[in-house]
């Protein structure tokens, strides 16, 4: 039989905590943002390099995360010349944590409870430290591709200094907004923005994202519902909805109809962390309300990343672990754990004529 490793024996051994993380790496919440990006080395937190390497150069005015539109003096830009922000998070363990640990070691050890029950516990600890890095660069990159912003506050960084980047992508405004259901007609607007770039910039949008709160101010529209019915198939019988219309039934007529692109609803949700930093305290959708993005293709934009500090020059007295690009270190001291991560990263948008943002709301 092999040998229980004790949580203090797992956290002095280099092999083993690295090998504990790593196992446990599978199970934890995946970023969206990977699945729309391309990954991209750099050597240096440098942002003059980055923005050189991607040919894009952030527009270092403050802006409103909701409106797009300027603010003046409320937030530090970050400057042209500047490095990538560092996201991390850190976790001490108390004579609460500790407590229950031996408590579940106890029991694994007079044969009651199995290993598992260590790792169970543990896991929304390392969770956090492995994912919640990720999970700020999530929210940066929905709120790029759909705002055309990226709004660090900060509490968001290590660095502690809250900034906004405007990248420039090209906006338009319904006619009318959205919410207006009598006199608002979204299927023209994507329509119009569909034509007036095919035909004048020869772009050709693939798709028309959006959160459910966006789609659902559509769907209640009078020009939407008036003029599409939805049928819905059972097994012996169909059923016909003369409410709201679906959005099979809306892309039948966009794509038929129209011959332009389809829409697809992305509901994507954000963790916020309580103060404990191992429960989650709310989520939110991340892609914002009252904007359409208007794509081409699945690659929305890059991923530029670049090693921490330590893990060029580490620390001997350090146990290190790297989990998706995420610095993992933990570190014992005055009889104290503590436990930090570190990811200097960010995500550019695609070029301007990616991605367009059609603004529904003012």
């Amino acid at each position: 039989m092999s040998k229980f490793l004790t949580f203090e024996e797992l956290i002095k051994d280099p092999t083993q905590f690295q090998a504990l993380v790593f196992n446990m790496s599978d199970m934890f919440k995946k970023p969206k943002f990977p699945d729309s990006t391309v990954e991209e080395y750099n050597e240096t937190r440098d942002f003059k390099v980055v923005t050189a390497v991607n040919g894009r150069v952030p527009m270092a005015s403050s802006i409103s995360p909701s409106s797009g539109k300027p603010i003046i003096g409320t937030e530090q830009p970050l400057p042209a010349y500047g490095q990538m922000p560092t996201f991390g998070n850190e976790i001490s363990f108390t004579a609460k944590e500790y407590n229950r640990i031996d408590s579940i070691q106890r029991a694994i050890v007079n044969g009651v409870a199995q290993p598992q029950e260590l790792i169970n516990f543990l896991f929304n600890y390392f969770e956090r430290l492995a994912v919640g890095p990720l999970m700020t660069v999530d929210k940066l990159f929905y709120e790029a591709i759909s705002n055309g912003t990226s709004t660090i506050l900060g509490t968001d960084s290590l660095e502690g200094v809250p900034v906004s980047i405007d990248w420039k992508l090209d906006k338009a405004d319904a006619d009318v907004d959205w919410s207006d259901a009598e006199n608002a007609d979204g299927l023209k607007d994507l329509k119009d923005m569909y034509k007036t770039y095919r035909d004048e910039k020869g772009i050709i949008f693939s798709k028309f994202l959006m959160n459910s709160n966006t789609f659902e101010n559509l769907q209640a529209q009078v020009s939407v519902k008036s003029n599409i019915s939805s049928y819905f198939n059972g097994d012996t019988s169909t059923t016909y909805f003369s409410g709201l219309p679906s959005l099979e039934a809306i892309n039948k007529v966009l794509v038929g109809s129209y011959r332009i692109a389809p829409i697809e609803i992305d509901d994507y949700m954000i963790d916020k962390y309580a103060a404990d930093g191992a429960s989650v305290a709310s989520s939110e959708i991340a892609f914002a309300n009252d904007r359409v993005a208007c794509v081409v293709g699945d690659t929305l934009g890059k991923y530029v990343w670049t090693p921490a500090d330590e893990q060029r020059r580490p620390d001997a007295n350090v146990v290190y672990q790297d989990v998706n690009h995420v610095m993992i270190r933990t570190e014992q001291k005055r009889g104290k754990l503590t436990m930090e991560s570190e990811l200097s990263g960010i995500v550019i948008p695609s070029l301007n004529d990616q991605i367009v943002i059609l603004k529904t709301k003012a």
